[in-house]
């Protein structure tokens, strides 16, 4: 089991993990799920956090535009979605899949693009992490 330290900051590790929880760690940019858990409180969240442009559309699309250029950001993208569960279900998955795509286009950029859901997540094909 990786630990954060090993993928933080290595784009051949990028991806989605799962972790028993990252409330606290340092070095994450962390979304509260438990006060966020449907999909426009999620997206509204997440741009504020990584600071989408004033285009964003806060809908899938538009997170997954923003993900895949990230001009504005600097360094790595490392975000903890702490109590993951709490997410509806659908919005879960959706998330998953379109961060997995954007971290494997920023893999083969190198630069370190990874999500972390804390929490007991029902998604056991996910890797988990040991904080």
């Amino acid at each position: 089991m990786p630990k954060l330290t090993d993928i933080i900051d290595n784009p051949h590790a990028n991806g989605v993990y799962r972790a028993a929880n990252c409330t606290g760690l340092a070095g994450l940019i962390h979304i509260d799920a438990a006060t966020h858990a449907d999909k426009d409180a999620l997206l509204e969240a997440i741009g504020q956090a990584l600071q989408f442009p004033d285009y964003y559309g806060m809908n899938w699309d538009a997170l997954e535009e923003c993900l895949f250029d990230l001009s504005w950001w600097t360094g790595h993208v490392a975000v903890c979605i702490d109590h993951a569960e709490a997410l509806v279900p659908e919005v879960l998955t959706t998330l998953v899949d379109i961060w997995t795509e954007a971290a494997a286009a920023w893999a083969e950029a190198g630069r370190g693009c990874v999500l972390i859901l804390g929490g007991s997540v029902g998604l056991d094909g996910l890797p988990e992490i040991s904080t």
